[in-house]
């Protein structure tokens, strides 16, 4: 049988575990492209994501069939953290460390347990003790990002994805109504069939190819990290504060985020408002006034004009879109991944990812 030729864009945990699946497949040959170097940094959302992987606290009021995608992705995060590190000896910093809700507009749903004050600070004595009640969470977990993409790249490499950075694609190619390939700055490069996972980036591709999809829009958010000593870090779960998460990592670098701003791709970073995000901690941890800011640094979350992911084919044959994931990236990237590789090599979407099929905006191109 005949390998396709498929061309990734975008070298997030997206792109490159969607890269990856497909090799694995044993079906195609891959090249993944990228604008930057790998992992991609200027305003990615894999970069400055914190990591979370929190199906029940993201999802308390998510509809449904989102939250039925979100549980199910969660589910399948060990096994996937696994045979990444499998396959691209490197560690994903994946962790079932649990997530405490310590803020008081949060109402407990299925999973989450009420604690008092005391209780919150029995699983996380850093809390302060102005904290008098908390929700917990104890199946959150979360994975380090940056070593995520690494890892992910390693693994796709190793599967035999080509990998190409520094690399901007310009333009979708399409002819009769079939996608012929991509245009980079060195011309036509031909593919049987292009994924488009570029994140926020991936609706201004769509339409300088003139090609009908979604309005995936950029949301930046900006976030901060501090670091400290990993064998006495002041905080070892997720924490979701009043006006701040806490999202710790092994090698000791705390995230704390984010803003939710619509800016467009303007990168300038508001220091007052990351002062903010600093105090908000704080607060809810007093010790990590004494830690050093690493970064600061933001990201543009891919958001879709109804807040749901944009998966699967609209317009052309031989596109698939893997995006509008919006806060929910790296919680999402197994499912993200099954579902691209399935649509690319078959024009199918999994059950589950049916809720978010691409072809829903086909009234509005």
């Amino acid at each position: 049988m005949k390998r396709k030729t498929i061309a990734v864009i975008g070298g997030g945990v997206a792109g490159l575990s969607a890269a990856w699946r497909l090799a694995q497949s044993g079906r195609a040959t891959v090249t993944v492209f990228d604008s930057g170097g790998l992992p991609a940094r200027a305003g990615a959302a894999t970069w400055a994501s914190a990591g979370m992987i929190c199906a029940r606290l993201e999802m308390s009021d998510a509809p449904p069939a989102l939250a039925a995608f979100a549980l199910s992705a969660r589910a399948a995060w060990p096994a996937f953290a696994a045979e990444i590190e499998r396959a691209g000896g490197i560690s994903t910093g994946y962790a079932e460390c649990g997530a405490l809700v310590v803020r008081g507009d949060h109402a407990p749903g299925e999973g989450v347990v009420a604690l008092d004050g005391a209780g919150a600070r029995v699983l996380e004595p850093g809390l302060s003790a102005d904290i008098t009640r908390a929700f917990w969470a104890g199946d959150e977990a979360r994975a380090d990002p940056r070593w995520l993409a690494l890892a992910l790249r390693r693994a796709a490499q190793q599967a035999g994805v080509q990998v190409v950075t520094e690399t901007r694609v310009n333009r979708i190619a399409e002819s009769g109504g079939k996608v012929t390939g991509v245009v980079t700055g060195e011309g036509v490069v031909a593919f049987d069939h292009v994924v488009l996972a570029a994140g926020a980036w991936s609706g201004g591709l769509l339409k300088v190819s003139n090609l009908p999809g979604p309005p995936i829009r950029p949301v930046k958010g900006q976030v901060m990290s501090l670091t400290g000593d990993p064998r006495a870090i002041p905080v070892r779960r997720i924490v979701w504060a009043e006006g701040a998460y806490i999202a710790p990592h092994s090698d000791g670098r705390i995230v704390i985020g984010a803003t939710q701003e619509e800016a467009g791709f303007d990168m300038t970073l508001d220091e007052a408002a990351l002062d903010r995000l600093r105090a908000h901690a704080v607060r809810a941890v007093p010790s990590l006034a004494a830690l050093k800011v690493a970064e600061r640094t933001c990201g543009f979350r891919p958001a879709t004009g109804d807040g749901l992911p944009a998966l699967g084919g609209l317009g052309p044959e031989g596109l698939t879109l893997a995006s509008g994931q919006f806060r929910n990236g790296i919680l999402f990237a197994p499912l993200i991944a099954d579902a691209a590789a399935l649509h690319a090599l078959e024009g199918l979407l999994p059950s589950l990812a049916r809720p978010f099929a691409a072809g829903r905006f086909a009234e509005a191109a």
